[in-house]
């Protein structure tokens, strides 16, 4: 990460990441097919890492571990964007895909694990795929603009839509139905 910080990752080769790591490139190729993938697997550490250290040690599908969970989103990707608009230090969208493909498996375990709470018609990937979808869609567009709301408040709005909808009514009766 130093490397890509100083040179930007399109300048990084596999020389200067070896180099700097102190291993030969037969030793990188052992574990990764190219700096990408390396990337991806350092962003999806960091991630974790940083979920560790929010979360319980037995974190669930409940109110205050999924507001825990929003807020750790909203830290990482703060700490990529800064409230500014992107800067392409890193390939567009690696990061991104990397913690929406991390915040969904870690939604789908823990919905499993309580049984699948909703719409039971609704299988556990779709669920997570939505509330992963509706925790990160927000906390990317927040980290990317001016802080107008703390990230508090961001993370009991976003956990607001999540656990009580966004109050759509049902249609009335007079109101056609399109199909």
């Amino acid at each position: 990460m130093d490397v890509i910080q100083e040179k930007g990752f399109a300048a990084t080769s596999i020389h200067d990441i070896t180099e700097r790591a102190d291993l030969n490139r037969g030793t990188f190729y052992l574990h990764f097919e190219d700096k990408y993938q390396l990337l991806d697997a350092v962003m999806r550490e960091q991630f974790h890492k940083l979920l560790a250290s929010r979360l319980p040690a037995a974190p669930s599908w409940n109110r205050p571990t999924v507001e825990l969970l929003i807020q750790a989103v909203l830290e990482c990707l703060e700490g990529k964007y800064h409230h500014q608009p992107p800067r392409l230090l890193i390939p567009a969208g690696l990061l991104e895909q990397a913690i929406c493909q991390e915040l969904t498996a870690i939604l789908a375990g823990w919905l499993r694990r309580a049984g699948s709470p909703g719409e039971p018609q609704i299988p556990v990937e779709v669920m997570a795929s939505i509330v992963g979808s509706a925790i990160f869609g927000p906390a990317l567009q927040w980290s990317q603009q001016p802080a107008k709301l703390p990230a508090q408040q961001v993370a009991s709005a976003i956990l607001s839509v999540i656990a009580g909808g966004a109050g759509l009514p049902e249609p009335s009766h007079s109101e056609p139905i399109r199909e």
